[in-house]
């Protein structure tokens, strides 16, 4: 058995790998999925570092989109980290941010209808949320998830980020096949630049540990086994 700390994006919350979850206990691991508070990334950090510093033994440690620019900070250096691994997630290097991150891409189709709120906390309206986060997902369920979707500060896309855990822990990385948010390219160019052992799951949206759970789920595993 080893621990597997779950580590949710922007504009979402745990229950993202409420799909997951149970196939990763079936196989006798202890699973946490932290609650961020998305208010900046080093408050991210803090309240991921906190969550694993109290996980005894070998730790996996798995972050989704924004949530891998949390746990390539709040990972480095920890005692415990078995593998980290990425779903369809950031992967700064020092002193990059996110916005540098995709600066070569240029932006994704989604970028245009976020919407920044008089507190600096971003959001996408609920109908845009469903047609490019989780176009894969079922609609009912997708619609849920944009009614919960967590603000989160705009700041963030500046962040600076600090030594990267990836350089010191073997990284899994899934690529999500159709990405709408973060972009397909980008996860790839990121997977190969780590030195990730990647699985690509086709067609699949920014959400695919909701819309393919066995599949993230079973990248998950081979990380904890390895």
């Amino acid at each position: 058995m080893v621990n597997i700390l779950l580590v949710h994006g922007a504009i979402a919350d745990g229950s993202s790998w409420s799909g997951v979850i149970p196939t990763l206990q079936a196989a006798g691991h202890h699973v946490v999925a932290v609650q961020q508070p998305l208010s900046s990334i080093p408050d991210d950090v803090t309240k991921v570092r906190q969550a694993l510093d109290i996980l005894e033994g070998p730790t996996v440690v798995v972050g989704h989109s924004f949530g891998g620019c949390v746990i390539t900070n709040a990972a480095h250096g920890a005692r415990n980290v078995k593998a980290l691994v990425y779903v369809a997630a950031f992967a700064p290097d020092e002193g990059e941010t996110v916005t540098a991150l995709g600066g070569p891409f240029g932006q994704p189709p989604s970028a245009q209808f976020f919407v920044t709120d008089p507190q600096g906390r971003v959001t996408l309206p609920q109908d845009k949320f469903v047609e490019y986060f989780a176009f894969d997902v079922d609609p009912v369920q997708a619609r849920v998830m944009a009614a919960v979707q967590g603000p989160s500060d705009a700041a963030r896309f500046g962040f600076v980020s600090g030594p990267p855990a990836w350089r010191e822990f073997p990284s899994w990385y899934i690529v999500a096949g159709n990405d709408l948010i973060i972009g397909t390219q980008l996860e790839e160019v990121l997977a190969e630049r780590m030195g990730a052992k990647t699985t690509k799951v086709a067609g699949a949206s920014h959400a695919v540990m909701v819309s393919n759970p066995e599949a993230v789920a079973q990248v998950i595993l081979e990380a904890a086994a390895g």
